[in-house]
């Protein structure tokens, strides 16, 4: 019977990734490799050092007690002989370097991240002297509190210390690291680079529960959106540059009771918007999404 992923029942799990996933990870310069008591579960059981005759026996039984990082090349050619289509990945390394912790997928400050990233955020890769490359995620905010703020939760999430600094009126915080940005383009769809033509809502969101998506929605929200007043009554708006990806969040919104009217083009600003008045429909906004109390339902803790 082949199995879909190995499963350990552990405290901690990280993300799961395909054996498919895992291959489009790979890149030039340094070995992407990773931390799993998977696979460390994996060599204790079914192999010996013989195994890996290119590599060291000190290696070996650093893998097999998951205190080295496993290229991603010997974590394929395992999961291949042993028919596994995917598996829990703890951490990620370039070349056996600094860990990235990786979060559960269902972890709400993920999800929220997530929708800063796509509202009002890129990834980036910049190509410098001597070949070496800069990986780097960048979410811009109209105050360094509210960037201080996010910073924590990206520190807490994978264990990542970012940058802030001024960004002509606004605050940029910059997390290098490249198997992050890999791991953002090609599991959740991300494009690296300028995004208006190509981004849609993650299959993570699409499918999980009604709090990942209010989550998502929220950092969307808090990047592209706004609450406002006209003619004494609030107002909802969300603005975004691409027509397709604002009807995808529509419909999500849709999806937790929220029903916008189709989105309209506002040509003296060249973005699409989504915009409503109506009292009921507003106070429920309010209530479902810019009072959703993301500390109380997923608080940062230190990470450690």
């Amino acid at each position: 019977m082949v199995e879909k992923f190995i499963n350990v029942p552990l405290l901690y799990v990280g993300m799961r990734f395909t054996i498919e996933l895992l291959g489009d990870l790979k890149d030039s310069g340094k070995s992407v490799c990773i931390y799993s008591k998977s696979i460390a579960k994996i060599l204790n059981n079914c192999y010996n050092l013989n195994s890996f005759q290119n590599f060291s026996t000190r290696l070996f039984y650093y893998w097999r007690d998951c205190k080295k990082a496993i290229p991603l090349e010997v974590v394929i050619k395992i999961m291949k002989k042993k028919k596994l289509k995917g598996l829990y990945v703890d951490f990620f390394s370039m070349g056996g370097g600094n860990k990235i912790k990786l979060p559960k997928d269902k972890n709400l400050n993920f999800c929220y991240l997530l929708g800063l990233i796509l509202g009002d955020g890129c990834l980036i890769h910049q190509n410098r002297r001597n070949n070496r490359n800069t990986y780097s995620i960048k979410i811009f905010f109209r105050k360094k509190e509210k960037a201080e703020k996010i910073s924590l939760i990206v520190e807490n999430l994978f264990g990542i210390n970012p940058s802030i600094y001024s960004a002509k009126g606004c605050y940029a915080l910059a997390t290098f690291s490249k198997p992050l940005v890999m791991i953002l383009n090609k599991k959740y769809e991300i494009p690296i680079g300028i995004k208006y033509g190509s981004i849609c809502i993650p299959e993570l969101i699409l499918n999980g529960n009604k709090n990942m998506k209010i989550c998502f929605l929220k950092g969307v929200f808090e990047s592209d959106g706004n609450i406002y007043l006209h003619k004494n009554a609030k107002c909802v708006q969300l603005r975004q540059k691409s027509e397709s990806f604002l009807r995808e969040i529509k419909e999500l919104f849709n999806q937790v009771n929220l029903d916008f009217r189709d989105p309209y083009y506002d040509r003296a600003n060249n973005s699409w918007v989504l915009w409503s008045s109506k009292k009921s429909f507003v106070d429920n906004f309010i209530k479902q999404i810019t009072d959703f109390n993301l500390d109380k339902k997923a608080p940062i803790v230190q990470s450690g």
